[in-house]
């Protein structure tokens, strides 16, 4: 049987619904009643109107709706009837109701329908005042005949009179409080002898109906979203979906979820580049459904899926930054009073916008594909750009879009190198110029630090130090230099999150160095960790790597360093609470660079320089690509941009044109 209230109210009720939201008791989008004795300002007067809207309930008379009065047995079934838009089912079998009188149809459809029932002595008692417990118990069995119960929506706390209550109505009163259909009075009781008044009446009914309009036209996905709330933040640790080295983590961390929820959670990546991902919550069926397709980079969809499996809300998102913002999206809209309760047709795609998107600055790329880690030494007029793999890309332009020239191979390979020639750096120090680097020997697992010389910024470069100076025993990479105000001169450094007491963190040190920069002179000290920034994702795998230190003009010290952010790689800025590379170090709370900045690329591993025309500049390479087999359907590979930076407040930030 079709619902009046689907028709009548379907603008009025479900727009509501789908909104996640319940319209407030004292909002109407009605016209101005008629009614002389209903304010606008009295706390029934949305209940009224809606339900006046309807045709759900009348006036005593054209200018009078009588709120105060007191509602028959007989009107109660009549306005339920016209809220369900129901045809009358013949005349009940009560002795006190003929089939001549107006109520005989409401009353014979509610009797068949099994929301009213009769006194032992055959009467229905039309024109007695309907009580509280009997309207509850109404209410309760009308929900029950749509076959769909109203959702917990508790507005108050258990009814205060709650133990005096008998058995026929107790367990409908208390269904209908937790459903918010029934508040107690001042002081907390039921009342349930109390006769109901038309606007009790009409505002208990309005509340149902349109609480059985949500249940009808939403999926219940948790009835406590706390839990719910509990499984998407999980989801941080399954950034690492995708990456084979961490499958079996993925798989017990899914097992783990599911067991402690009950939900069953399902990661999907359909490549490690764009990094989009989708986690499918179901009620009754586990099954990836693949709807990243057009989703962009600063991008999510949430779309609720019903079929004969079951019902799924699946969660697209490019990234966790997106990710985040989609979580919020579900909050806010559809979770209500301890309820995650989300529209059957929902199926949404929201843009997220990039902190910077719309904003003025200098953004330059470099031309040069597949060159990761980048450093740029500016000498006598030319740019010179290393990156990993010992290689050197030239530029005599003067512009950093170039072209530049090469590659060119400007280190000799030691004898015990085995793999990961990783991010060069070339300062000039004491006449000569000096390569920075790190590389596991044959014979080990671990990565160490090595320091290159040569006379030429072209090289070649050769070692310089017996084999690595980094501590034996420890992953250390992303060698860099430094010379303190005394001019003592330091190699910075990353200790690995995969080093062996690492604890899963990456950390960045530091050491004093021999004059001649073959040999540490000093224990490493520790700057800080990937911990101790509130923009790394610091799940399962705490990265903390590329350091580079920059003295500002103000004498200000600051470094930046790589980790992963919600939006992938990233660089962020830790500043020198003294100056001095041995004191406090202060994380900035945003990333220097990142892909929610721009939305485009993410990206990592930079260093600060100054341009030939006095600017200074970051480059990183963007996107964090780490092989040309993966490159995307642009042709484009971990390439080396420039931003321009300006230092301000004793560090730098973006130079932004407006």
């Amino acid at each position: 049987m079709k619902k009046r209230f689907c028709l009548l109210l379907a603008l009025v009720l479900l727009a509501g619904a789908v909104a996640g939201t319940a319209r407030a008791d004292g909002e109407a989008s009605q016209d101005a009643l008629p009614f002389e004795d209903v304010a606008q300002g009295a706390w029934y007067y949305g209940a009224v109107a809606e339900a006046y809207g309807a045709g759900i309930v009348m006036g005593r008379s054209n200018s009078v709706f009588d709120p105060d009065g007191f509602v028959t047995r007989a009107e109660v079934a009549a306005m339920l009837q016209r809220a369900d838009g129901a045809e009358d089912a013949g005349t009940a079998s009560f002795s006190d109701v003929d089939g001549d009188d107006w109520y005989a149809g409401p009353v014979g459809w509610a009797a068949f329908s099994g929301i009213v029932e009769g006194y032992p002595d055959g009467t229905y008692r039309p024109y007695e005042d309907v009580t509280r417990a009997e309207l509850a118990v109404m209410l309760q069995r009308y929900a029950e005949k749509s076959g769909t119960l109203p959702p917990a929506d508790p507005k108050t706390d258990s009814f205060s009179d709650a133990e005096s209550f008998e058995d026929w109505y107790a367990e409908d009163a208390e269904r209908m409080r937790v459903a918010g259909i029934f508040a107690g009075y001042p002081g907390g009781e039921f009342a349930p002898d109390a006769h109901a008044t038309r606007a009790e009446v009409a505002a208990s009914l309005m509340r149902l109906v349109s609480s059985l309009g949500s249940a009808d036209s939403t999926v219940l996905f948790a009835s406590r979203y706390a839990d719910f709330r509990t499984l998407l933040i999980y989801d941080r640790d399954l950034e690492v979906g995708g990456n084979k080295r961490y499958d079996s983590y993925v798989t017990s961390f899914c097992d783990r979820v599911a067991s402690e929820t009950g939900y069953e959670l399902t990661p999907y990546n359909d490549n490690i580049l764009r990094r989009r991902k989708e986690i499918v919550l179901t009620c009754s069926r586990n099954e990836s459904q693949q709807i990243l397709d057009g989703i962009g980079p600063l991008e999510f969809r949430v779309r609720v899926l019903c079929d004969e499996r079951g019902e799924s809300l699946i969660l697209g998102y490019s990234n966790l930054f997106s990710y985040k913002n989609a979580v919020g999206y579900i909050f806010t809209n559809f979770c209500k009073n301890g309820e995650l309760r989300v529209p059957r047709d929902l199926d949404v795609s929201v843009t997220v916008p990039a902190l910077y998107e719309g904003r003025n600055y200098t953004l330059i790329d470099s031309g040069v594909n597949m060159l990761r880690d980048p450093f740029v030494l500016v000498e006598d007029g030319v740019y010179y750009m290393y990156g990993t793999g010992w290689i050197m890309y030239k530029n005599t332009t003067g512009s950093l879009s170039g072209p530049w020239e090469g590659p060119y191979r400007v280190a000799e390979t030691p004898s015990d190198f085995m793999v990961n020639n990783w991010a060069p750096e070339v300062y000039k120090y004491g006449g000569r110029y000096y390569l920075f680097t790190s590389y596991v020997p044959t014979g080990s697992e671990l990565d160490g630090v090595v320091i290159f010389a040569s006379d030429s910024p072209e090289g070649p470069f050769r070692m310089v130090t017996d084999g690595y100076i980094t501590p034996e025993g420890e992953d250390c990479i992303d060698a860099s230099f430094y010379v303190d105000k005394s001019g003592d001169p330091w190699l910075v450094f990353c200790l690995e999150y995969t080093s062996p007491d690492a604890d899963d963190t990456g950390r960045i040190r530091a050491a004093r160095l021999s004059d001649d920069l073959t040999r540490l002179v000093s224990e490493p000290i520790e700057l800080f960790s990937a911990n101790d920034s509130p923009w790394s994702t610091t799940s399962h795998v705490s990265l903390c790597e590329g350091p580079f230190l920059h003295t500002l003009e103000d004498g200000s010290l600051i470094a930046i360093w790589a980790g992963l952010d919600d939006c992938g790689y990233a660089v962020g800025v830790a500043r020198a609470a003294d100056g001095e590379i041995t004191g406090r170090w202060v994380q900035e709370e945003i990333p220097l660079y990142s892909q929610m900045l721009t939305g485009v690329y993410d990206g990592g591993h930079g260093m600060i320089f100054r341009a030939l025309d006095g600017e200074l500049y970051l480059t990183v390479h963007a996107p964090n690509i780490w092989s040309p087999e993966f490159i995307g359907p642009d042709g484009r590979g971990a390439m080396p941009i420039f931003i321009r930076l300006r230092e301000e407040n004793g560090t730098v930030v973006w130079d932004l044109d407006d």
